[in-house]
């Protein structure tokens, strides 16, 4: 087949070219646009990636400097208190050099990303009014804000405090019960050593701080030799008509209400608590801490001793350790080393702490289900379905009521406890007097917990 190509169709093919060489030139043109467009986009991303590093990494760089400030804040306020403690102590005290070694060693030990950072100090001379003022500057650098050119956060502390205020009678009331076997007496031990280092630095001791133990479970142990104490009605050992022996450990019981609640009228005796000599029946000794009281000393050593002796077993019954935390701060019989209530130079501070509810109830308590629904316990009506817990809660309060209005400050925490259970509301509402609740969810909760106690009551000693 011959095909002739005549001007007609030659007109139409070249139109055909140019159509499709249009056709080639937009397609190209798209081509280049789109790596255009992916170019622009890098460039964008490049210009803005930078700034959004910045923002979002500077948070981070925040937050170290947040970190810094409140771990260096409170390492100055522990190191102004501790250097005056030294001071009021010995006036020769180089307490410059004890400001600048306590908040080096704090810093360090809060932190162990501090190595590097450099502290400059402004340490004046105490004023004629007694007052000790120091600062302390440093910088955290940045990681990314230096992105876009900021560096470093520069931070600057100041604490400030005051020679002289009122000496201290300080008890610790601390659980010692079975719940807080193991791993949480060692924490325990730990935390209230922690508490001593800040009142009573030096082991030879303070006679304007003075410190109290009383361990507790669902007695207290006051000591065997107090068993002819006045005030105390303890008979002498002696083997029942069974042939059982029993035996006085030190562990005391209660008085009937309302001297169960009060320190006075020490004329009806407090009870002793005969036990069996061995077994472990109702009577077993393990329902008493081993650990006696420790009475008001100043010498650190003491108390150091009589923590390191705690041990845990047996139930609860948070009235006993705080009536027993606030005859220890009394002057009268069996223990007579507190001030007077009436003296206007001492302050008496209770530190009370438990991992769990009362377990145990007042002797008198009648859980007889055959009784009208109800029981009076001591003046206190409860459901006899409520259990132990229910008279005991509301002796603690009334004590806790009690003890506050003689002005004694009451810190209270509460160890590893269910968030809204009775005894964390229980200790919330026993705080006072510029005391504060505690609650502590875990080990490094409660070490906290007693720092804090610390300074505030160094702080207290110091500046009142």
């Amino acid at each position: 087949m011959t095909c002739q190509l005549s001007g007609q169709n030659l007109g139409r093919i070249y139109k055909a070219k140019q159509s499709m060489s249009r056709f080639e030139k937009a397609l190209r043109f798209w081509q280049r646009f789109q790596r255009a467009q992916r170019g622009t986009t890098a460039i964008i991303f490049g210009i803005t990636i930078i700034p959004l590093l910045a923002i979002s990494g500077g948070v981070v760089d925040y937050g170290r400097a947040v970190k810094t400030k409140s771990q260096l804040t409170m390492a100055l306020d522990g190191a102004i208190l501790a250097a005056l403690k030294e001071y009021s102590l010995d006036t020769s005290t180089d307490y410059k050099n004890v400001i600048t070694e306590f908040v080096h060693k704090n810093l360090n030990e809060a932190d162990k990303s501090y190595h590097g950072i450099e502290l400059a100090f402004s340490l004046p001379d105490i004023s004629g009014e007694g007052e000790l003022k120091a600062s302390v500057s440093t910088s955290v650098s940045t990681h990314f804000l230096g992105l876009v050119g900021f560096n470093q956060f520069d931070i600057n502390v100041t604490a400030a405090a005051v020679v002289g205020g009122k000496d201290l009678e300080v008890v610790l009331v601390l659980d010692n019960t079975g719940s807080m076997n193991g791993s949480k007496i060692s924490t325990l031990r730990n935390s209230a050593t922690d508490l001593m280092d800040i009142l009573l630095p030096d082991s030879g001791g303070d006679d304007r701080v003075k410190v109290a133990l009383v361990p507790f479970a669902e007695y207290v142990n006051i000591g065997m030799d107090k068993r002819n104490e006045p005030g105390l009605e303890i008979p002498s050992d002696f083997t029942a008509s069974s042939g059982t022996p029993y035996k006085w450990y030190g562990c005391m019981g209660s008085r009937k209400h309302d001297l169960n609640v009060l320190d006075e009228g020490y004329s009806t005796r407090i009870p002793g608590v005969m036990m069996v000599t061995s077994g472990w029946g109702d009577n077993a000794k393990w329902r008493c801490p081993g650990t006696p009281v420790v009475e008001l000393t100043g010498n650190k050593s003491s108390i150091i001793t009589g923590i390191d002796n705690m041990t845990a077993s047996g139930w609860t019954y948070i009235p006993s350790g705080l009536a027993w935390g606030w005859r220890v701060l009394s002057n009268q019989a069996p223990f007579t080393t507190g001030a007077p209530d009436s003296d206007p130079d001492t302050q008496k501070v209770i530190v009370l702490m438990t991992d769990g509810e009362n377990t145990r109830a007042p002797e008198k308590w009648d859980n007889d289900s055959t009784a009208n629904n109800s029981v009076e316990v001591w003046g206190h009506s409860i459901q006899v379905n409520e259990g132990a817990a229910a008279p005991a809660n509301a002796l603690t309060a009334e004590l806790c009521n009690n003890i506050q209005a003689k002005g004694i400050i009451i810190f209270t925490i509460a160890f590893e406890v269910a968030d809204g259970s009775d005894v964390e509301n229980l200790m919330r509402n026993c705080a006072g007097n510029g005391g504060q609740f505690y609650d502590a969810d875990d080990s490094t909760q409660l070490e906290d917990a007693f720092k804090q106690i610390g300074l505030s009551l160094l702080n207290l000693r110091l500046s009142q």
